[in-house]
């Protein structure tokens, strides 16, 4: 019987995620309440889509990207 071993699960560096986003020319915002915004007009869609794909039903991952930027915007590294 062949059993599969479990996968680990896949780390998510949110700065790399962030770094990714404005390569394909896209960029962000923290709003008010902790609320992300994107900004994406003019990003090609299957780049969009793969970067994304990453964060979508990921709420984890999307606090560790608001972190993230609070960091920044504290003058912390992130």
């Amino acid at each position: 019987m062949n059993i599969a071993q479990p996968q680990p699960p896949c780390s998510f560096e949110p700065q790399l995620w962030l770094s990714a986003l404005t390569t394909i020319g896209g960029g962000y915002a923290l709003m008010s309440g902790r609320k992300l915004a994107f900004l994406v007009d003019g990003c090609d869609t299957d780049a969009l889509a793969g970067v994304m794909g990453q964060i979508i039903g990921q709420p984890g991952r999307q606090e560790a990207i608001k972190a993230s930027i609070e960091r920044r915007q504290c003058g912390e590294g992130a």
